[in-house]
């Protein structure tokens, strides 16, 4: 769960940046559009005139006389106010500037562009370093989250096994027996029994399941055994009993009296 919500906060950042910088593409690209644009002159509205305005003029009966024209009034000069007549007497000691020095228009054009593209990565850098520092700190907290909230232990609760290991007894003791057969009862599903060549040899043939399937055949030496591991009933037969012993699971087999010729131990499993 921990890593889809990882995975989720990373998307949504990688998102977020690239629709950030595709909008500030797209402003850009806008403001230099518009810049580009050619300045039509006639919606540009001219300065005002530092001249008050005309009057308008009169009609005048009769002929003119053309030779004579009328004299303007001359301008009056007020006492009470300070005039400029030139650059060179600007008051202050102000730096003066030429008049062949001063630009025209498409240098200011040029200029408010500059100051428009400086502006502009101005801005893209500024919204680079915040999510710069957005996404430092959420890999910060992502990586500092499992530490705070402490290590968890998962405890494992096994189930009660169902199956349950009767308590074997001291020996096995036939609890029926039927000419050369005797019958015995072993508490388990799966258990071992050994053959043993205690005062002679002898033969043993282990046979296991209701078909009587053939597991092994053969002779047991004096003071050797065979160990054979058995699942469900089984039959063991022995062609000397008077000289074997048997075990199951470490328990020993008491033979029934009197011994015949040869000894079928037929185990049943309970």
């Amino acid at each position: 769960m921990a890593l889809a919500v990882k995975i989720v906060i990373v998307l949504v950042v990688v998102v977020v940046v690239a629709i950030a910088a595709l909008r500030i593409r797209k402003l850009r690209r806008d403001e230099i559009r518009e810049l580009s644009q050619p300045v039509e002159r006639r919606l540009m509205s001219p300065p005002p005139s530092p001249y008050a305005p005309s009057k308008g003029f009169r009609l005048l009966d009769g002929p003119l006389d053309s030779t004579r024209r009328p004299e303007p009034v001359r301008p009056r000069l007020e006492s009470d106010r300070d005039y400029v007549f030139s650059e060179s007497q600007m008051p202050g000691g102000g730096e003066v500037v030429p008049t062949q020095l001063h630009h025209n228009e498409k240098w200011a054009l040029s200029k408010s562009a500059r100051r428009s593209n400086s502006y502009s990565g101005l801005r893209v850098a500024i919204i680079a370093l915040i999510v710069i520092v957005i996404v430092g700190a959420i890999g910060l907290y992502l990586q500092r989250g499992p530490s705070k909230s402490g290590s968890t232990t998962t405890t494992t609760t096994r189930p009660p096994s169902t199956t349950t290991t009767l308590a074997l007894p001291s020996s096995f003791v036939a609890t029926s027996t039927s000419g050369q057969t005797a019958t015995y009862r072993v508490p388990l599903t799966k258990y071992d029994v050994i053959v043993k060549g205690a005062l002679g040899p002898t033969w043993a043939v282990y046979q296991m399941g209701p078909l009587g399937t053939l597991e092994w055949q053969g002779t047991v030496a004096t003071g050797n055994h065979e160990s054979l591991r058995m699942v469900g009933d089984s039959q063991i037969t022995i062609g000397a009993p008077k000289s074997a012993s048997v075990t199951v699971e470490g328990k020993p087999v008491v033979f029934p009296s009197p011994l015949p010729t040869t000894l079928v131990l037929s185990f049943v499993s309970s």
